[in-house]
């Protein structure tokens, strides 16, 4: 026995203990081990009853001496080192026998909640299968300001989107031979957080350095509280459902010849990057293509030239109106918890400009959505015989979050008119459309789900 493996729990075990199944499972196991074979050993059930309690404070007794033990086992205490030293086998054999152990005159009380405040921070990572749904913590500028938006979400942890029946590992500077403590509101000894209604929404373990979320049931902000070793970290975690945007598609022809250049194949494979890579890695949005055609020339007559302008000032220039006629609109049923998305229609167009004020040259653009109609305007971004799949796929993805997210945004505390774009060049809604990163706001109006009262289960 002289190659003991160390042992550890996450709560107390005994008297007046949190007696977690797996802790208290663990105390018996180890307390047999190192037993006299000629007693009688636990019944390894996880369940702390008088055997168990009168056991540890046996032990206790002969092998630390307690004069008064207090028949409970500590996440960190003079009685679980003793349990992890080989010694202490051979201190219990041959230790006299005593009475049995009265209960200790000054009895521990229940943990009380703690008060991170203050405390030193449990630094963060990141998840396992990359960043995409994640907000550190310090929350970045994204999140904190100088932006101002509706809902401002608190700041005083990480974030983490995990889909509704799935699970996300979230890397964390924790120590793997310390227990760690998982507690929160709703918060069980299992790690299970509930609702106020008793509703299982989330399960968080501990394994090895990582948090293990599962997500059960769809909920916003599900608050858990991590400490080791006088530290502490924060986490609040979404579990989305899957809420699907149905999509049709439209191959524009602009005259003889001068169809866009995206193939059928193309755009299912637009289709696939934008779901894979973007959306449903961080708000668990999918799009979902209910069919696709050619809009020929002849259909939509001679008003559309090979460029479409979209002029906000409402000329007669203003090309849009010629597609309206052709958008199609299908209720599509959600899974459950998700919300309603009306159908989009997507025109591929082969260039757009765009003049936001009268008398302005228009500039190219790569996208446009009527937040009204679900009308989607898409340059096909073909270059000779080369077509752009991956900026077909955000900038699908961006114009979609347009649709979802709506104004969001407002830029200077003067101005009264929320705008729609995000500043800072790493996201997905910066109006440039150079990144893909969709932040914590972002994504919980993308796909809402309520926030659920937790129970006072703990």
């Amino acid at each position: 026995m002289s190659n003991l493996p160390r042992v550890s729990i996450a709560r107390s075990v005994g008297y007046r203990g949190q007696n977690n199944i797996a802790d208290v499972r663990t105390v018996q196991e180890r307390l047999n081990l190192l037993l006299d074979p000629s007693r009688t050993p636990l019944v390894e059930d996880g369940f702390h009853g008088p055997l168990t309690k009168g056991l540890i404070g046996d032990f206790q007794s002969k092998v630390l001496g307690f004069m008064n033990p207090d028949q409970r086992v500590d996440p960190v205490g003079p009685t679980l080192s003793a349990l992890n030293d080989a010694a202490s086998a051979a201190k219990w054999k041959g230790a006299p026998v005593t009475p049995k152990p009265v209960q200790p005159k000054d009895n521990p009380k229940p943990d009380k909640p703690v008060d991170p405040s203050g405390m030193p921070k449990i630094s963060v990572f990141g998840p396992t299968d990359g960043n995409l749904g994640f907000d550190s913590f310090p929350a970045p500028s994204q999140v904190l300001g100088p932006l101002q938006v509706k809902f401002p979400p608190e700041r005083d942890g990480a974030w983490i989107m995990v889909p509704e029946g799935s699970e996300r590992s979230l890397r964390i500077g924790i120590d793997p031979d310390s227990p760690v403590r998982i507690a929160g509101k709703g918060v069980d000894e299992d790690g299970y957080a509930r609702a106020f209604s008793n509703e299982r929404l989330i399960r968080a373990v501990i394994k090895g350095q990582c948090l293990v979320i599962n997500g059960l049931n769809s909920c916003k902000d599900c608050m858990l509280d991590l400490f080791q070793n006088g530290k502490h970290l924060r986490v609040y975690v979404s579990v989305k459902p899957r809420r699907i945007v149905p999509i049709f598609a439209f191959y524009v022809q602009h005259g003889p010849g001068l169809k866009s250049r995206v193939s059928s194949g193309e755009l299912r494979t637009v289709l696939k990057i934008a779901n894979s890579e973007i959306l449903i890695p961080q708000c668990n949005v999918e799009l979902r293509l209910l069919g696709d055609e050619l809009l020929s020339h002849k259909e939509i007559g001679r008003h559309l030239g090979f460029v479409v302008r979209e002029d906000v000032f409402k000329e007669k220039k203003d090309e849009f109106k010629y597609l309206k006629p052709f958008a199609k609109d299908r209720m599509f049923p959600q899974p459950a918890g998700a919300d309603h998305v009306m159908t989009v229609n997507v025109f591929i167009v082969r260039e757009i400009v765009s003049a936001q004020k009268k008398g302005e040259r228009p500039m190219k653009v790569n996208g446009l959505m009527s937040y009204n109609t679900g009308m989607c305007l898409l340059d096909d971004r073909s270059y000779g015989k080369t077509t752009h799949i991956k900026s077909i796929a955000r900038t699908l993805s961006h114009e979609i979050g347009h649709l979802l997210i709506q104004q969001l945004y407002t830029h200077n505390a003067d101005m009264v008119q929320p705008n729609a774009h995000n500043p800072y060049d790493d996201a997905l809604m910066f109006s440039g459309g150079l990144g893909n990163k969709l932040y914590r706001v972002e994504v919980e109006a993308m796909n809402p789900t309520s926030f659920r009262p937790p129970s006072w289960y703990s």
